[in-house]
């Protein structure tokens, strides 16, 4: 495990793949790990210094409180500097992807490319929200959102799961890291995405059971250079569609300037 520092408080990282490699910078999901290696493809950590980072609250990074998405935008730069990162890609999948574009917004001439594997939309636009089949959460504190995510995905679960990584890393600090998910996702960003420079490279099944596919094509559309492919059967993750994408869509550009 690697640290680095945001306002004296340790935040979490692990590199695979090639050290030399080109730079892809992972947003893991909402329920996630970053010691799950497993997801990236041999082809992919031959040719990529892969480098995921635990969000606040998650694993071993502190519970550093945001006031929104941005501000994860601005970490990121400080970590790319002290890495000397002169570009990079972003690789973001599910409640990771409002991160990674923040990364964008923050790191415009550093950023190459954003992939967005069965990403949360736009959730701060009122044209997303109507089509978002939830409830619509504003308003509320962090311990308000650690209860909710609670709740929502843990209370019920099977007591052998509790020390599966990605169920662990995530449950950690009284669910800071999926409360703060929930606490930031409906108000405002930070910035708008039709003022991210970087091609985007969206992903999204047209049976995607959590996120419908209308509010991804809502989302592509507000960005200004968007690429979205919509894959008529799946599901909202699975390892095997997530590896396609990576080989399909990820490895090929890695060498395109």
């Amino acid at each position: 495990m690697k640290y680095f520092l945001y306002r004296n408080q340790p935040l979490s990282y692990l590199e695979y793949g090639n050290p030399s490699g080109f730079p892809i910078i992972v947003q893991h999901g909402m329920i996630a790990s970053i010691k799950d290696d497993s997801l990236f493809t041999d082809c992919l950590k031959k040719r990529a210094r892969i480098i995921c980072v635990a969000r606040p609250g998650y694993g071993q990074s502190s519970p550093i409180f945001l006031d929104n998405y941005k501000e994860w935008g601005e970490i990121i730069y400080s970590l790319a500097k002290e890495l000397s990162l002169e570009k990079f890609d972003i690789l973001s999948s599910s409640a990771g992807s409002p991160y990674g574009y923040a990364i964008g917004i923050t790191c415009p001439d550093l950023v190459r490319n954003i992939y967005v594997y069965s990403g949360i939309p736009a959730l701060y636009n009122e044209n997303v929200q109507s089509k978002w089949p939830y409830p619509i959460i504003k308003d509320i504190s962090q311990q308000e959102a650690e209860k909710i995510a609670f709740d929502m995905f843990f209370a019920n679960m099977p007591e052998e799961m509790a020390h599966i990584p990605y169920i662990e890393d995530s449950i950690k600090n009284n669910c800071f890291g999926v409360g703060q998910e929930l606490r930031i996702r409906f108000e405002d960003w930070g910035f708008d995405l039709s003022d991210i420079k970087a091609k985007v490279y969206m992903q999204h099944c047209k049976q995607d059971e959590i996120v419908p596919f209308e509010t991804a094509e809502i989302t592509a559309r507000l960005l200004s250079d968007c690429h979205l492919n919509l894959v008529d059967e799946g599901s909202h993750f699975s390892v095997e569609s997530y590896q396609d994408f990576i080989e399909e869509t990820v490895v090929p550009n890695i060498y395109e300037s």
